[in-house]
C-alpha cells in the first residue's frame, strides 16, 4: 500500500495541490493566530509592562484584599438615605504599601539577585520662563532589571542632577546643561524646592501611564529628599531572581518576608501574570484578552479543519469509483485505507511545516511595517513561541489525517458494485436527507442558544461553544437549500441562454458538487464578515468604554478657588486643536464636602467623550467609586437635595449636574452662583481628534500659559486615551492581517473546489460538446455557475457572520460595558464583491482547461 499510495501522490499531483494549499493556509492561519497572542503579550509587555519586562517577578500592594479584609473586620456602621450600606473607614497603608522596610526585607530573600523599586512621585517642573508636570523615576542599578534607555548624555550621579526623557525634552526644548526648578508638595503641605542639572536625554516610554507626562530619571536620594519627611512608597518592586532560584518557592519566600515587615496583602507575580493582571484591570476585572485571543485560537482550528475536510471530501468522492475498482480487483478496505492515510499523512507534514514558514514570513512583514512606518507602534514585537511551531504541524497533520479518513471511511462502507453506480445525494425526501434534517436542526437550535445565552452573560467561552455548535448544523442545513436557491437564482438571471439554463440546472443535477463548492466559500467569507463586525463592534464599544474611563480630554483644576475670567476663557478657546471647552461652576457640596459642580447640558454633551455620562434632570455624574442610587448635596443656599448617581468608570473626577438641576433641587442659579466669591471654577476641553501627541503636548502647555496657571494643573485623560487606543488599533491592525490570510483560505477553497468539479465532470462536459455546446458557451456555463455558487454563497456568509459578530462582540464586552453595535457595511459589500469575483476568476483555468479538451479524449478518459 505504501508503493500504491506513492504512486498515486506522483500520477495526480495536480489534484493533491489542491489539498496541499488548503493545509498550508488553513495551518498558516492558526500559527499566525498563536504568534499573535505571543506577539500580543510581548507588545503589551513593552508597553504596558515596559517597567518590569526584563524582570523576574513584580510585588505591588493589594489595596483591594486590604479593604475587604478590613471590610469584613469592621461592618457597615451606617445606611445611608438610599439604604446603601456605608464603611467604617480605610484599612491601614502599612498593610499594603511598599517602601524601603519591605524592599530590604526582598533583598535579603534567598535567591534574590537584584531589585528595583519603581514610584508614582509627581513635581512641578520650571523650565525657563514654563512650569510643567512630570514624573519622577530612579534607574535601576542592575542592568538587567533597567527599563531607562539612555539617548544621550549621563545618568545622573548626585542628588542635584536629573535627565529628561526626550520626546519632552525636544518639545519643551530643554537641553543638557539646563537647570530645572522641581517643586513637591508633601502629605503636611510643606513645599520642597530643588535645583538639578539635566545631565542626559532617555528614550520615552511606551507605557500609556507613564507616557503621558514628561519623565525625570533622578537619584535615590533626591527622591528621599524631595519627599521630605515622609516615608517613601513605592508602586511596585521589579525583582531579578539567580539562575538557580525557584520561582514558586521565592515567590512564597517573598510574600513571607514581607509579612514579617507588616505588608499584609501584597502580590508577587512573574511579569507574564502581571501583565494579565494590568489588562483585567482595564476590562472590568477579568481576563477578556486571554480569552479572546484563545477563542482565536480554536476558531482558527476549526477553521483549517472545516477547509480541509472539504476539499478531502471532494477529493475521495471524485475517487469513489476508482477506489471501488481496486477493491474488485482484490484490495480489501483495511489496505485501500491505509494508502488514503498515509497519503494524507504526508501531506499533512509537508504542508503543515510550510504553513508555519508562511505565517512567520506574514507576521514578521507586517509588524516590520507597523514598527518601521508608524512612530507610535515602534513597540511591536514579533513572538514565535514553541507552541506557535509544534502545535500548528501537530494539528495541520491530525486535521488532514481525520479529513481522508472520514469520507475515506464513507466510501468504504459502500459495496464495490454499489459504489460503481452513481451515489444518491441527501434530499429532503429519502432516509439521508431527513437524518441530515433532523441533526442540523438540533446543532442549530442548542447552538443559537448556547450563543444567544453566552452573549447574554458576558461569556465568550459558552458563546464560542454555541457557534461551534450551530455552524456545522447550518452547513448540514445547507445542503438542502443551497443547491436550489443557486438554481432558482440562476433560472431568473439566466435570461434564456444556454449557458445559463445549463448552470442552473447544474446546481441540483449534483447537489453535492454544489454544496461542496459553495460551501468552501461561505466558511471564509462567515469568519471573514464575524471579525469584520466583532471588530469594528468591539472598536467602537472599546471607544465608548474609554470615554467613560477618561471622560475629558483635559481638565483644568489647581484646585486653589480659581475663577477663570471670561478673557482667559475665551483666549483659550481659541487655540488652535481646541475643539470645545466649557467652564463648570461650584453649586455646592456633598455630605462629604466635596465640591458640586454645574455646567449647560449642551456644553458637557461638546466636551465629554461619552455622550452616555451627560446628566440628564436630577442627575448626578460621579466617579466610579460612589455606591448606591442616590447622594445627598447642599446648595450654598442650604437647600437639600438627593440627587440620582450617573456612575462613570473615571476615578477622580468630581460630582457634575446641570444648571436645571442646581436651580431646582439645590435652589442655585448660574447668576446666583457668580456672585459667589468662593464659587470654585474647572475648565473642561474637548481636543481636536487628529492631534499627534507632540501637538496635544503643546496645546497643554499654551492652555497652561494662556489661562494662568502652572501645567500641574492640567488633567484630563486624552494623552492616556490616545496610548490606550494605540495599543488597541494595533492589535485590531494585526486582527486585519489574520483577516487577509482568511481570505486567501476562502478563495483557495473555492478555487480547489471548483477545479476538482471540473475535473469530475471531465466526461460531462465533453458530452455536452458533442451534442453542440462550443468552447466559448462552456466557458461561460462554468463561469455562471461559479458567479452563482459565489454570490449565493457569500450573501448567506456575510448574513451568518455579521449574526455571530455582534454575539461575540457582545459576550467579549460584557466585562467593559455596554456594547455599541458598529456595522462596516462598506466593507461587507465589498466581501461579497470580492467573493462573486473570486469565484469568477477561480473559473477560469479550469474552465479553459475543460474548453481546451477535445470531446473524443474527454470521453474516453475517466
Amino acid at each position: 500500500m505504501l508503493q500504491l499510495a506513492f504512486a498515486n501522490l506522483k500520477t495526480y499531483s495536480r489534484r493533491f495541490i489542491a489539498v496541499t494549499l488548503a493545509v498550508m493556509i488553513g495551518t498558516a492561519f492558526l500559527a499566525a493566530t498563536l504568534m499573535v497572542n505571543a506577539s500580543a503579550t510581548e507588545t503589551l509587555k513593552n508597553s504596558l509592562g515596559s517597567a518590569y519586562a526584563n524582570a523576574d517577578l513584580v510585588v505591588t500592594g493589594d489595596y483591594t484584599a486590604a479593604y475587604d479584609a478590613y471590610e469584613a473586620e469592621h461592618p457597615y456602621s451606617e445606611t445611608t438615605s438610599d439604604g446603601a450600606n456605608q464603611s467604617a473607614g480605610e484599612p491601614k497603608s502599612s498593610s499594603y504599601s511598599l517602601g524601603a522596610k519591605a524592599r530590604n526585607a526582598i533583598n535579603d530573600v534567598a535567591g534574590v539577585e537584584a531589585t528595583h523599586a519603581a514610584s508614582n512621585f509627581g513635581v512641578s517642573v520650571r523650565a525657563g520662563s514654563k512650569d510643567y508636570y512630570a514624573s519622577l523615576n530612579t534607574a535601576a542599578k542592575d542592568p538587567k532589571l533597567s527599563n531607562t534607555v539612555l539617548e544621550t548624555g549621563s545618568l545622573p550621579t548626585g542628588s542635584d542632577e536629573a535627565t529628561v526623557d526626550s520626546t519632552y525634552a525636544k518639545e519643551y526644548n530643554i537641553s543638557i546643561g539646563d537647570v530645572l526648578d522641581l517643586g513637591a508638595a508633601t502629605s503636611t503641605d510643606k513645599q520642597i524646592n530643588r535645583q538639578v542639572k539635566v545631565t542626559g536625554t532617555t528614550a520615552s516610554s511606551n507605557d500609556p501611564m507613564s507616557g503621558s507626562v514628561m519623565n525625570l530619571t533622578i537619584t535615590d536620594s533626591l527622591l528621599d529628599a524631595l519627599d521630605g519627611d515622609d516615608p517613601v512608597e513605592y508602586s511596585q518592586i521589579v525583582v531579578k531572581l539567580s539562575d538557580s532560584a525557584d520561582i514558586a518557592a521565592t515567590k512564597n519566600s517573598i510574600t513571607a518576608a514581607l509579612k514579617g515587615t507588616g505588608v499584609e496583602y501584597a502580590q508577587v507575580l512573574t511579569p507574564d501574570e502581571q501583565i494579565v493582571k494590568d489588562v483585567a484591570s482595564f476590562s472590568g476585572g477579568s481576563d477578556q484578552l486571554t480569552i479572546v485571543l484563545l477563542v482565536f485560537a480554536l476558531i482558527a482550528l476549526v477553521v483549517t479543519g472545516l477547509v480541509v475536510m472539504n476539499t478531502f471530501a471532494v477529493l475521495i468522492a471524485q475517487r469513489t469509483r476508482e477506489l471501488a475498482l481496486m477493491r474488485t480487483l482484490g484490495a480489501v478496505r483495511s489496505q485501500i485505507r491505509s494508502s488514503v492515510l498515509v497519503e494524507a499523512l504526508v501531506i499533512g507534514v509537508l504542508a503543515s511545516a510550510a504553513g508555519v514558514l508562511l505565517a512567520v514570513g506574514i507576521m514578521a512583514t507586517l509588524i516590520a511595517i507597523l514598527a518601521n512606518t508608524v512612530a507610535e507602534m515602534s513597540f511591536v514585537t514579533l513572538a514565535v513561541s514553541p507552541m506557535a511551531i509544534g502545535l500548528p504541524i501537530l494539528a495541520g497533520t491530525i486535521i488532514t489525517l481525520v479529513a481522508a479518513w472520514v469520507p475515506a471511511r464513507k466510501a468504504m462502507s459502500v459495496s464495490p458494485l454499489a459504489a460503481l453506480r452513481p451515489a444518491e445525494d441527501a434530499a429532503v425526501g429519502n432516509k439521508a436527507g431527513k437524518l441530515r434534517i433532523i441533526v442540523g436542526l438540533l446543532l442549530v437550535i442548542v447552538g443559537a442558544a448556547a450563543l444567544a445565552y453566552g452573549a447574554i452573560k458576558g461569556d465568550i467561552l459558552i458563546a464560542f461553544g454555541g457557534g461551534m455548535l450551530s455552524f456545522p448544523g447550518v452547513l448540514m442545513l445547507g445542503s438542502l437549500f443551497l443547491p436550489k436557491t443557486v438554481s432558482a437564482i440562476g433560472a431568473l438571471t439566466s435570461g434564456g441562454t444556454v449557458p445559463g439554463k445549463l448552470a442552473s440546472l447544474n446546481a441540483v443535477r449534483n447537489p453535492g458538487r454544489t454544496t461542496a463548492t459553495a460551501t468552501a466559500l461561505l466558511i471564509g467569507v462567515t469568519l471573514v464578515s464575524m471579525m469584520m463586525v466583532g471588530a469594528q463592534t468591539a472598536k467602537s464599544s472599546l471607544g465608548d468604554a474609554l470615554g467613560s474611563e477618561f471622560l475629558v480630554d483635559i481638565e483644568v483644576n489647581d484646585y486653589q478657588g480659581t475663577t477663570f475670567s471670561p478673557e482667559a476663557i475665551t483666549k483659550a478657546k481659541e487655540l488652535a486643536g481646541v475643539q470645545a471647552l466649557t467652564k463648570l461652576t461650584s453649586v455646592g457640596t456633598t455630605e462629604e464636602g466635596q465640591d458640586i459642580m454645574a455646567a449647560d447640558p449642551a456644553d458637557l454633551k461638546a466636551v465629554l467623550n461619552s455622550n452616555k455620562q451627560v446628566p440628564g434632570n436630577g442627575e448626578v455624574l460621579v466617579s466610579s467609586y460612589y455606591e448606591g442610587t442616590t447622594l445627598k448635596a447642599t446648595g450654598f443656599g442650604d437647600k437639600t437635595g438627593e440627587l440620582k448617581l450617573l456612575v462613570s468608570e473615571n476615578e477622580s473626577m468630581i460630582p457634575v449636574i446641570t444648571w436645571q438641576t442646581a436651580e431646582t433641587m439645590l435652589g442655585v442659579t448660574e447668576a446666583s452662583a457668580a456672585k459667589d466669591r468662593d464659587s470654585l471654577s474647572v475648565l473642561w476641553v474637548k481636543t481636536d481628534d487628529s492631534l499627534d501627541a507632540a501637538a496635544l503636548r503643546t496645546l497643554s502647555t499654551d492652555m497652561a500659559s494662556a489661562l494662568g496657571v502652572e501645567e500641574a494643573a492640567m488633567g484630563g485623560g486624552v494623552m492616556m486615551k490616545q496610548m490606550f487606543n494605540t495599543v488597541i488599533d494595533m492589535l485590531l491592525m494585526i486582527v486585519s492581517g489574520l483577516l487577509a490570510v482568511a481570505v486567501l483560505i476562502a478563495l483557495i477553497g473555492v478555487a480547489n473546489t471548483l477545479s476538482l468539479s471540473v475535473l469530475e465532470r471531465t466526461r460531462e462536459n465533453s458530452l455536452l460538446r458533442a451534442l453542440g455546446l462550443t468552447r466559448k458557451q462552456l466557458k461561460r456555463m462554468l463561469a455562471t455557475e461559479a458567479v452563482l455558487i459565489g454570490g449565493v454563497a457569500a450573501l448567506l456568509g456575510v448574513l451568518l457572520g455579521s449574526v455571530y459578530g455582534l454575539l461575540g462582540a457582545q459576550s467579549v464586552m460584557g466585562a467593559f460595558g455596554a456594547m455599541s453595535i458598529s456595522i462596516p457595511w462598506l466593507q461587507l459589500i465589498a466581501v461579497i464583491a470580492v467573493s462573486v469575483i473570486a469565484a469568477l476568476a477561480a473559473s477560469i483555468v479550469p474552465a479553459r482547461r475543460a474548453a481546451k479538451l477535445a470531446p473524443v479524449q474527454g470521453l474516453a478518459s475517466e
